[in-house]
């Protein structure tokens, strides 16, 4: 014979007093919410602290200079001379370099060159 009953799942409410629960979850909600808040704030206190530096030698020596289109950020200080690129400003070097006879395929080896 077949077993005609239907299993059911019974869920039992969590141990403790529901409103205990209840405040438990919302501190637990809140204190997320306000540990997003503090990273948040760290984060943009820390870039704000160290705009304009290089991350290679730490000094506050950055400085723009527009070349052709582009616009990159160079270190100053001396014996750096490192160079920071934002987000879309390699391509856009590739693209002024591409507009110069043989410059591309100039920076090209020798970026290349680099990594053998």
């Amino acid at each position: 014979m077949a077993d005609d009953r239907e299993k059911v799942k019974v869920l039992l409410p969590p141990e403790g007093d529901s409103e205990d629960v209840f405040f438990k979850e919302n501190d637990r909600k809140l204190i997320m919410a306000l540990r997003e808040k503090a990273a948040k704030e760290a984060d943009a206190k820390y870039r704000e602290d160290h705009k304009g530096h290089c991350f290679r030698c730490g000094t506050k020596s950055l400085a723009e200079i527009k070349r052709g289109g582009v616009t990159i950020d160079v270190c100053i200080n001396k014996g750096c001379g490192a160079v920071h690129l934002d987000p879309g400003e390699l391509e856009a070097c590739e693209l002024e370099l591409k507009k110069q006879d043989g410059g591309f395929s100039k920076i090209t080896g020798a970026l290349s060159s680099l990594f053998k």
